[in-house]
């Protein structure tokens, strides 16, 4: 008895995504000339389902109604179809929908049953209107015609269109299955993997992961994968953001996860959303995880300048001076002091920090313009402490602090591009320390000469003050 509604899902499936050849819609006299612009060849759903055509027939059905005409079986079969897939939808018009479910309700013949049932399963939107009193008539009806309507509708309240998808969600995430495999598990295979109810039951799928139905961080990303995303990593569904989100970052709202996990959850969030402080657009709904990728971004960013830095050194001097730089950033960032991180990298770093970190981990690059010469291995940590914007450059550069971020000469924060004259200040061979810029060389920094005289500007930037203890290496 599945074969029927399997049989009934493919049709559907083939009228809406071009899985098979078939007739889109029936040609009835009334609009035979529109069905026939629909076509029967195999062709993907761009090139067979005219949508002017399909309006077109959803127009003279709406007319028929509203006129008091009686609808011929193969009209009712159309105006099924075109209860919300069309412009005009038929559910937008009460007196012509209460028509329709009633010709249906009403039918000596399982057809329109069947043909409401598989589209209840292909346009599944319980927000449309209608949509309720639909899924009211089908798990009245699916009794009536018996099975295999009555088995789904006993089993997995398939024809209620809140605990449908939950139900076969909560079983799909028990086994480990993706919409599509819970679907096929159930006798429902033939529906395509993007159809309404497979969208609804990934939405289910994916609320569950963000409520804690996987507690390994690892696992998690692995079924976010595997639920919501397509083979290209594109996700599957392009109404699904909040909750894809949710499901990767809600469980770590209360507690952070190491470095490596954090890592890992960046590369892929970032991959479908961007970062939020280049693109903040499509974060916008989820204010809270946004704060919180930010918060980890701005951590990640400190980490690629000091540990790509730090790769690069080829002395013991080097090293020995990095420890005292590293440990002065990380209690700055310890401490409070640092809002925004962006750092710039040669060619160099560039290539190790995607080796490091992930292929979509965000950095900017330096150009060719600018007076300074840049080496393979340079690199500038930009900060935002306070007011005031700060460049810190690698190896044997200095620190540049521009006391307002408003400042013309102020580099600004997150672009992609910079020459060595955006991020110095120009102070000839010595440094510089006025109200407005400091200027300072990582000189002796065993005896926390250099550390001093910053920490004093980032007190003035902040009010926080780094003490030497903070900073000891």
């Amino acid at each position: 008895m599945t074969g029927v509604l399997r049989q009934a899902c493919q049709e559907s499936s083939t009228r809406f995504f071009g899985t098979r050849a078939a007739t889109l819609l029936p040609a009835p006299s009334l609009t035979a000339k529109a069905a026939a612009r629909i076509g029967a060849s195999e062709m993907n759903l761009a090139e067979r389902a005219d949508p002017v055509s399909m309006n077109q027939i959803a127009m003279d059905l709406l007319k028929l109604l509203h006129s008091g005409g009686s609808l011929t079986n193969r009209q009712l079969r159309d105006a099924i179809w075109c209860l919300w897939g069309t412009t005009p939808a038929l559910a937008d018009y009460p007196e012509a929908f209460e028509t329709v479910l009633e010709m249906i309700g009403s039918s000596t013949k399982r057809n329109p049953f069947r043909n409401l049932a598989a589209v209840y399963l292909v346009q599944f939107a319980p927000q449309q209107p209608g949509f309720g009193e639909a899924s009211s008539v089908l798990q009245r009806l699916a009794i009536r015609w018996g099975e295999p309507w009555a088995g789904y509708q006993q089993d997995y309240s398939l024809y209620d269109c809140i605990e449908g998808p939950r139900m076969i969600a909560r079983a799909a995430l028990q086994q480990n299955q993706s919409a599509t495999q819970a679907l096929q598990a159930v006798g429902l295979g033939a529906l395509n993997a993007q159809s309404g109810f497979a969208e609804a039951i990934t939405r289910e799928l994916l609320v569950g992961l963000a409520n804690g139905a996987e507690s390994d961080h690892e696992r998690r990303l692995k079924r976010v994968q595997a639920y919501a995303m397509d083979s290209e990593g594109k996700p599957l569904f392009n109404t699904l953001d909040l909750e894809i989100a949710e499901a990767l970052m809600k469980p770590f709202i209360a507690r952070a996860p190491e470095k490596r996990i954090k890592d890992l959850f960046l590369n892929f969030i970032l991959s479908i959303f961007g970062d939020p402080r280049i693109r903040p657009v499509r974060w916008e709904r989820f204010p809270i995880i946004k704060a919180v990728v930010i918060a980890w971004l701005t951590e990640q960013s400190l980490r690629q300048f000091l540990d790509i830095v730090s790769n690069s050194m080829n002395s013991q001097a080097d090293e020995k001076m990095w420890k005292y730089r590293r440990a002065f950033w990380e209690a700055a960032h310890h401490k409070g002091l640092i809002r925004g991180a962006w750092v710039v990298f040669a060619e160099e770093g560039a290539t190790l920090a995607r080796r490091s970190f992930g292929k979509n981990v965000t950095f900017a690059t330096f150009n060719s313009r600018g007076e300074k010469s840049v080496q393979r291995t340079h690199a500038v940590l930009l900060l935002e402490v306070g007011n005031g914007i700060v460049a810190d450059w690698s190896h044997s550069g200095k620190v540049n602090i521009w006391s307002n971020a408003q400042d013309r000469s102020a580099p600004q924060m997150y672009s992609q591009s910079y020459s060595s004259d955006d991020v110095q200040i120009r102070s000839g061979r010595g440094d510089m320390e006025n109200n407005e810029y400091l200027v300072k060389t990582h000189s002796s920094p065993s005896t926390y000469s250099w550390q001093r005289d910053v920490a004093k500007r980032l007190h003035l930037l902040t009010n926080i003050r780094l003490q030497q203890s903070d900073y000891r290496a």
